[in-house]
């Protein structure tokens, strides 16, 4: 008989050997660097009595013991917020780079960057030195400067790689303005190369797509994380907030949230893709659905200010913006740190029916989308450290970029119509025509004649079937219902010969399936090979496809001819100005970059051959339109935000002439209207000639009051009021902007200063009454 013991011995020494083996050639970490940086001499701030090299006087930040690496959730970390001078070394991080303005040091275990600001002194961390007690995934994640994201075979599970776990290799070339970091992950054979680089405003970081790896089919990136904790804080050790882009921006204070916020903010860039279904691997915090339909991210933007230390930034997502989400977790939403970041989606899982009836299986994306990473995040400090000086950063980003053009800056009242919608019939559908040509006629005469003399007007429904069933509007034919005494061409003319600038509006994006049955434009199809239905629950139609990509470009190239036969001078498009989704076509997966070319394509064409507005546009058209309308006034209002704020006025404001979303529709209307004083923002009206009771069974039965007769007179206060106001603010960009105790100040750059106070009863400001809800202009020259 064989003795157990005898055999078991040896392998036991075998396993034992092999695993100190493992761990001498793959338990450390592999580094290679090359070509270190020169560190300066420290030089002293000026105004500092410091000589050269003196450290005195410098706050140095507590250094702990290791037993206390895993600090308690309520423990103060202690860092340090300030350096009076130049170090060549700030926790663990030496001296990289400097220009003018910032200071960059890293550290080569993570690539964790310090910035520290000259003229100030003031420093912001970019990792976690000390996490608190958590799993090791979260404090790998809170100590590392890039975290990848990888998928495994099939599974629908998302791994993480960063800097510690995985054990990546890392080779470190330092560079004139930053250093340049090639990562390689052995086991996963994934690698890629970040670059980082001082810029005038602050610092760069891009991930060239051509530089990611895959070279274990078993494994793919799924998503990347870039620098997530730039600026973070614990709990309440810093004062300020996080900016997120979300609707016309809103801020989530750095605070204690004594958890009672469990969600954190992860939304797209340029709004859902609803091309995928269900987004298994977007979030670290899966299943958090908002609580209410979130507005659209307009623009790739986020941003920290620590306003305790006079130091903030203004993150722009320059590349890869169309596949990325802004995440920002207050305190408390699974770690007590405040943390905001943009995250770029490489691949996403979806289900693939496996049938026509029942039965689905998760899928994982093919194809990599198709974009680099670039990432720039531009400093603010001292009396610029606050949002209105992050807008003025994206303001001038966006300008000197020539990503917008000046457009000047006009007043007009917008007064939009409807033309005609349908109602079902019990045989036929019936036209139910709510303004005429010649009502429209009236309408704006009506106006002009009561000293409404500037008006903008989008005319919606002209169409034949009007504005639901015509979709996609293939033809230049209207509606005959509309044409009583006059024509759309006279109409037209008309208003051309009063100054009244009228344009049709044309939805690019929309099918009606229902109404036009075969037809030889195709209908976005998801990843999973399903047609998009876009749910609208209409008393007539229930839901709209969306047209395929190219058939949209096919569809707005046959109507450019039809436009230009008929002497259309002005066109509205909608749809395609703020939707992106990927699609399919066959066995082919297309990204949203491929279907943002198309758009862009499209518009552009349409920009250098009509008058063009675009509703509520992306950032990536403004520069083809020529005025914002519908621009978002609020916010999603999610819980844990604090504020809301008008970024997207403070940014545009006196650069392009800005519409208000509708009037008509608004609960607090004399709110609003202050609201409108506040931004600078010219006035919106949906206006019927009919009653909107006509429209009870339509589609547009969510236009409840709309009729002239009722807003007439509104029109012409609005008008007069907002006018005046515009007059003395005319071609001035918003400088400063503060809100104290329900009063608001706006100071534009010619002077004017516009108080607004959203209370009820009358308040004493800057020595000035302000009445209760309502506002004052002043001069100050």
């Amino acid at each position: 008989m064989v003795n157990i013991k005898t055999v078991i011995k040896p392998i036991l020494f075998i396993v034992l050997l092999l695993a100190v083996i493992i761990y001498l050639f793959t338990g450390k970490e592999s580094k290679e660097i090359v070509g270190p940086p020169k560190v300066p001499e420290p030089t002293v701030t000026e105004g500092s009595n410091e000589e050269e090299g003196s450290s005195e006087g410098v706050t140095q930040p507590e250094v702990a013991a290791p037993e206390q690496l895993g600090k308690d959730d309520k423990t103060p970390e202690n860092r340090a917020g300030f350096y009076d001078v130049t170090q060549q070394e700030i926790d663990g991080h030496r001296f990289v780079v400097a220009n003018d303005q910032q200071e960059m040091y890293m550290k080569e275990e993570n690539l964790s960057i310090i910035m520290r600001d000259k003229n100030t002194g003031a420093v912001m961390y970019s990792t976690v030195d000390k996490p608190v007690k958590s799993n090791e995934e979260w404090t790998n994640f809170m100590r590392s400067s890039i975290v990848l994201e990888y998928l495994v075979g099939t599974n629908i599970v998302v791994y993480r790689a960063d800097m510690y776990s995985g054990n990546p290799e890392k080779k470190i070339t330092y560079t004139t303005d930053g250093f340049v970091a090639n990562i390689y992950y052995p086991e996963l054979e994934i690698s890629y190369e970040v670059q980082v680089l001082l810029t005038d405003e602050g610092f760069k970081v891009e991930i060239p797509q051509d530089k990611i790896t895959e070279d274990n089919s078993k494994y793919k990136v799924a998503g990347v994380y870039v620098y997530p904790f730039l600026g973070y804080s614990k709990l309440d050790d810093r004062e300020g907030y996080m900016f997120i882009p979300d609707g016309s921006g809103a801020l989530i204070r750095l605070k204690d949230n004594d958890g009672k916020f469990k969600q954190p903010y992860s939304e797209m860039v340029y709004g859902s893709n609803v091309g995928i279904d269900d987004s298994y691997v977007l979030s670290l915090f899966n299943q958090m659905n908002p609580f209410n339909k979130p507005e659209r991210i307009l623009a790739p933007v986020f941003g920290m200010v620590q306003t305790d230390l006079a130091m903030g930034y203004l993150g722009i997502i320059e590349e890869g913006q169309f596949s990325a989400k802004v995440e920002a977790y207050p305190s408390g939403a699974i770690i007590p740190y405040n943390w905001i970041t943009a995250k770029f989606i490489y691949r996403q899982v979806y289900n693939q029916p496996t049938s026509k009836d029942s039965g689905t299986m998760v899928v994982r994306q093919k194809n990599m989308n198709n974009f680099d990473i670039k990432v720039r995040y531009d400093f603010v400090s001292e009396d610029k450290a606050d949002y209105v000086g992050l807008a003025g950063k994206y303001r001038t980003y966006l300008l000197s970029n020539k990503l917008i053009t000046e457009k000047g800056n006009e007043f007009k009242v917008r007064v939009d119509l409807l033309g005609s919608d349908i109602e079902k019939g019990l045989v036929f559908n019936k036209d139910i025509p709510m303004t005429t040509f010649e009502q429209a006629s009236e309408i704006f005469n009506g106006l002009q004649d009561n000293g409404v003399k500037d008006i903008l007007s989008i005319y919606k429904g002209w169409q034949d079937n009007g504005y639901y069933a015509s979709l996609p509007v293939r033809s230049f034919k209207t509606e005959s219902k509309l044409s009583d005494e006059m024509t759309i061409q006279d109409l037209m003319q008309e208003t051309k010969d009063k100054s009244i600038d009228l344009y049709l509006g044309h939805d690019a994006l929309r099918i009606n399936g229902e109404e036009q049955g075969n037809t030889k434009y195709k209908v976005m199809k998801k990843y999973n090979k399903q047609a998009y239905n876009e749910n609208v629950y209409g008393k007539v139609y229930n839901s709209f496809g969306y047209l395929n990509p190219q058939s949209s470009a096919d569809i707005m190239e046959k109507m450019k001819k039809e436009y230009k036969d008929n002497d259309v001078d002005n066109i509205m498009i909608s749809g395609i100005s703020n939707e992106l989704f990927s699609y399919s076509e066959g066995s082919k997966e297309f990204d949203r970059i491929k279907t943002k070319e198309y758009y862009e394509s499209i518009v552009a064409d349409y920009s250098d051959n009509f008058n063009i507005l675009l509703e509520q546009p992306f950032s990536y058209l403004w520069d083809y339109t020529n005025k914002v309308v519908d621009l978002p006034m609020k916010s999603s209002n999610y819980v844990f935000t604090d504020e809301e704020i008008p970024f997207l006025a403070l940014t545009l404001r006196g650069i392009v002439p800005l519409y208000s979303e509708y009037t008509n529709f608004q609960a607090n209307q004399k709110e609003f209207f202050l609201q409108l004083v506040e931004q600078g923002l010219n006035p919106s009206f949906y206006i019927t000639h009919e009653d909107p009771s006509e429209l009870l069974n339509t589609n547009s039965s969510h236009i409840y009051s709309s009729k002239y007769d009722r807003y007439d007179e509104m029109i012409q206060a609005y008008y007069q009021e907002l006018k005046e106001v515009y007059e003395q603010t005319e071609g001035s960009i918003i400088q400063d902007y503060s809100r104290l105790n329900g009063v608001t100040k706006v100071t534009y750059g010619n002077g004017t200063i516009i108080y607004v106070n959203y209370q009820q009863q009358d308040v004493q400001f800057d020595g000035l009454t302000i009445k209760g809800l309502s506002y004052k202009v002043v001069q100050d020259h």
